[in-house]
Formats: C-alpha cells, sequence, structure tokens
C-alpha cells in the first residue's frame, strides 16, 4: 500500500472515532439538559467537519502535494483530539 492510501485510511479511521466520540459527548450533554459553556463542542464540529474535507481534498490531490494537506490534517486532528479530551473531563 502506498504512503498517501495508508494514511488516508488511518486519519478516516481516526475521523471515524472522533465522529462517534463527538456524538457521545452531544447525548451526555442532551441527557443532562443543560448547556455547559466550557465544552466547545460546536468548534469541535466544525474542525472535525473542516478535516472531513481536507481529507476527501488530499485524495484528490496529487502524490507530490499531498503531504501538505497531511501536515494540515494532523494538527486539526491534534485540535480534535484535544477538545474532545476536554470536553471528557465533564462527564464522570
Amino acid at each position: 500500500m502506498e504512503e498517501k492510501e495508508k494514511y488516508h485510511a488511518e486519519m478516516e479511521a481516526r475521523l471515524m472515532r472522533f465522529g462517534e466520540t463527538i456524538n457521545e459527548i452531544k447525548t451526555r450533554m442532551e441527557k443532562r439538559k443543560e448547556s455547559l459553556p466550557n465544552i466547545p463542542i460546536q468548534t469541535t464540529i466544525k474542525k472535525h467537519e473542516d478535516a472531513k474535507a481536507k481529507l476527501a481534498a488530499m485524495e484528490q490531490s496529487d502524490e507530490n502535494s499531498w503531504h501538505k494537506f497531511k501536515t494540515e490534517l494532523n494538527n486539526l486532528a491534534n485540535d480534535i483530539d484535544e477538545d474532545i479530551r476536554e470536553s471528557l473531563a465533564y462527564f464522570p
């Protein structure tokens, strides 16, 4: 498997797990029936959507330019991961 294809598969799986966790956080917030202003869930959702769009764009890129997308995707994924960890801290 080429490096680009391997990275794409790994990032796609990571974004899928992020999506599941984001939905879990939203469900927990709804069960509490309260707004938790310290949880930036809408910001996290936006970052997640941006990452999915960048991944789709990367898939269309050529072998020479996909590394630019890789760097951007890694930064977005790290931001999403941090946001999720901070959000989960509000739920025991």
